[in-house]
C-alpha cells in the first residue's frame, strides 16, 4: 500500500484524456513500478467528481477547474488513498466518499463524508457499491452521448502478463479480469459479483475504465462478460 501524501506531490504522468463531454481520464505513477488511473466525471450541473485522486501541474489543475467544479472525491477503496488529503486539501469543500467497507481505511488518512450510498449522482452518472465484495469497492456508471462507461478500479485490471510474482497475485494477466489478489481481500461471494458484472454488462457499453492499465474500447461487453465468466 503506497502512503499517502502529506503535501502536494506531483508523479510522472501521462496525458488529460478527454474522452466524452463528461468524462476525462489520466493514468499517472503510483511508484516507480505501478501505474494508476484517475477519471474526472462532469455532472451536468458542472459539478466534478474526481475518482482515485491525482495531484498534477498547475497548469492541468486550472484546466479542470475551468471545466467544472471539483464536488466529490471518490476514494476507490482502502489501497488507493495515495493522493486523497492532498487532493481533500486543495478542494476543501470537495466531499470525500469511499465504498462503505473501506471506510475505516480511508479515514487513517482523510476524513470521509459518506459512502458510496450517499455519493452525489444525476441521470447520467451512478456510484453504487458491487455486489459480493462486503462493499469494499464500487463501479461508477457514465452515460455518455457515444454510450455507456464502466469505471473500476481492483475488481477489474487490464494489465500486461506479468513476471515473477507479480504474475501470480495479478493473474489472470494479459486480458481484462478480476485479479487474484482482489478475490483474496476483497471478494466475498463469487456468484453475486459474476451476477452483476454480468448485469452492467449492457448492449450500448462503449468502454471499460480499469483501476490499472489502458481502457477497454473494443468489444466492451463482451470482455466484460468473459471476465465474469472467470470468476465460476
Amino acid at each position: 500500500m503506497a502512503k499517502a501524501f502529506q503535501t502536494w506531490t506531483i508523479l510522472p504522468h501521462g496525458p488529460l484524456e478527454k474522452l466524452t463531454e463528461n468524462l476525462w481520464r489520466l493514468e499517472g505513477n503510483m511508484s516507480e513500478t505501478n501505474k494508476r488511473v484517475m477519471s474526472l466525471i462532469r455532472l451536468a450541473d458542472g459539478r466534478i467528481i474526481i475518482h482515485n485522486a491525482i495531484a498534477l501541474e498547475e497548469e492541468l489543475m486550472n484546466e479542470i477547474t475551468a471545466w467544472g467544479t471539483p464536488a466529490a472525491i471518490l476514494v476507490p477503496n482502502g489501497f488507493h488513498r495515495q493522493d486523497a488529503k492532498i487532493m481533500k486539501d486543495r478542494f476543501p469543500n470537495a466531499k470525500v466518499y469511499c465504498p462503505a467497507g473501506a471506510r475505516s481505511a480511508v479515514e487513517q488518512v482523510v476524513p470521509v463524508d459518506g459512502s458510496y450510498s450517499d455519493a452525489p449522482g444525476d441521470a447520467s452518472v451512478r456510484i453504487r457499491h458491487l455486489e459480493g465484495m462486503k462493499e469494499k469497492e464500487g463501479v461508477v456508471e457514465v452515460q455518455s452521448a457515444d454510450g455507456s462507461t464502466l469505471i473500476f478500479c481492483d475488481t477489474l485490471l487490464n494489465v500486461s502478463n506479468m513476471k515473477h510474482v507479480f504474475k501470480f497475485l495479478l493473474a489472470p494477466t494479459g486480458r481484462p479480469s478480476v485479479p487474484r489478489i482482489t478475490r483474496w481481500l476483497m471478494v466475498s461471494d463469487k456468484v453475486a459479483l459474476k451476477a452483476h458484472l454480468e448485469q452492467l454488462a449492457v448492449q450500448n457499453l462503449r468502454r471499460i475504465i480499469p483501476g490499472h492499465g489502458p481502457i477497454v474500447q473494443a468489444e466492451a461487453m463482451a470482455t466484460l462478460k468473459a471476465a465474469a465468466a472467470e470468476l465460476s
